[in-house]
């Protein structure tokens, strides 16, 4: 059995969702996965046919801690079962670092791997707080036997961990909509064009902290295209005005992303990889943390330091930095063009191989990948 560990968030449902539809191209195994309860019903509306068993992370996060704190308590019998099949589990994809946590409901012969994006390569320019994230990246990735890290492009240097270290390109989905079926559920007109805003899953754990100022700085700008704000998990209320449309939640978000001329959103790896693979044009609010603080970083370099950025959130700022992205289409597209997509087939076929490969032989296995995959170092 394969299984993964979710954390909220679409991005990270939308590279286990991918992983999967790519999964089955090759092996039918059993596929298990410990995600929030909130992110469930949007993962099961993508994996219902793949034969995908869902665990509830939480309640699974806090099991292990009162086994921690009360050792000798009794476990349900169905919890013990559940365990029981969990610790068959031959692969652990694990996104985003919550193994530490959860280690004791998987057995010593399962191989596991993290799965995480982005530079982790300390730079100069570096704030102590992304010093201090960078660093903690790696500090558990060094907890997996395997390390799929997600890049943009191959990497000069493998960073400083001591597990194995399996480079693989961005993870998306393919397109399945067409622009003109999506603007048709908007009720906008076939080639009417839009700017799409996106604020993530706005679950409690990683909701944008500054989602309302973004919201009303929405709410008050001024242009002349349609603006479409993206269904969210959590659907926090804010008085849009009549013109603004809401969206519904888009069980393949990258339809959404590939029917607009323009994404505004809080910072994040999912959003980047969707905008990307779609090559449209993408603009990035303040970060709120020093991962998103990583992730405007990223973009900004892959856009060779043209990025609009925008240092406090307002419509007039907004607004500036919308023109000045429609006028640069080309370094977008030509940017864009450049990252290789085929994360999630890479991936599938990197977790086909570990499924059947004892932990004995697992360099050999990964020395394999290496050879035939598209970033070695």
């Amino acid at each position: 059995m394969i299984t993964s560990l979710i954390k909220s968030g679409f991005g990270h449902s939308v590279r286990f969702i991918a992983m999967v539809e790519n999964l089955r191209k090759y092996s039918d195994e059993k596929i298990s996965y410990l995600a929030p309860e909130c992110m469930q019903k949007f993962i099961e509306s993508n994996v219902a046919n793949y034969n995908c068993k869902p665990y509830d992370l939480y309640y699974y996060l806090a099991l292990m801690e009162e086994k921690a704190v009360k050792p000798k308590k009794n476990m349900k019998k169905g919890d013990q079962k559940l365990i029981q099949q969990l610790q068959k589990s031959s692969v652990l994809i694990d996104d985003f670092f919550l193994y530490a946590r959860l280690r004791k409901l998987f057995s010593n012969k399962t191989i596991t791997c993290g799965l995480y994006h982005g530079d982790i390569s300390i730079s100069k320019n570096d704030s102590k707080e992304v010093v201090f994230f960078k660093n903690g990246v790696c500090k558990r990735a060094n907890q997996h036997d395997v390390f799929f890290h997600i890049n943009l492009e191959q990497p000069k240097n493998k960073p400083d961990i001591k597990c194995m270290y399996i480079p693989i390109p961005i993870i998306t989905r393919q397109v399945s909509m067409s622009k003109q079926s999506v603007n048709r559920l908007l009720g906008l007109s076939p080639d009417e064009k839009f700017i799409l805003v996106h604020a993530g899953a706005a679950v409690s754990t990683n909701v944008y902290k500054k989602l309302y100022p973004f919201y009303d700085a929405i709410n008050r700008l001024k242009s002349e295209h349609r603006i479409v704000i993206a269904g969210s998990i959590d659907n926090h209320e804010f008085p849009f005005h009549s013109g603004i449309i809401k969206a519904p939640i888009f069980y393949n978000g990258i339809d959404l992303v590939n029917a607009s001329e323009l994404v505004i959103s809080k910072p994040g790896m999912g959003i980047l990889q969707d905008c990307i693979a779609a090559k449209k044009k993408l603009l990035f609010v303040p970060a709120d943390s020093p991962e998103r603080d990583v992730k405007i970083d990223l973009l900004n370099k892959l856009l060779s330091n043209n990025l609009p950025i925008i240092n406090k959130i307002s419509a007039s700022n907004l607004g500036a930095c919308i023109s000045e992205c429609f006028s640069m289409e080309d370094i977008y597209v030509q940017s864009f063009a450049k990252v290789p997509t085929n994360g999630a087939d890479v991936l599938a076929k990197d977790i086909n191989i570990l499924k059947d490969t004892k932990k004995s032989d697992l360099a050999e296995a990964v020395s394999l990948i290496r050879k035939e995959r598209p970033f070695i170092v």
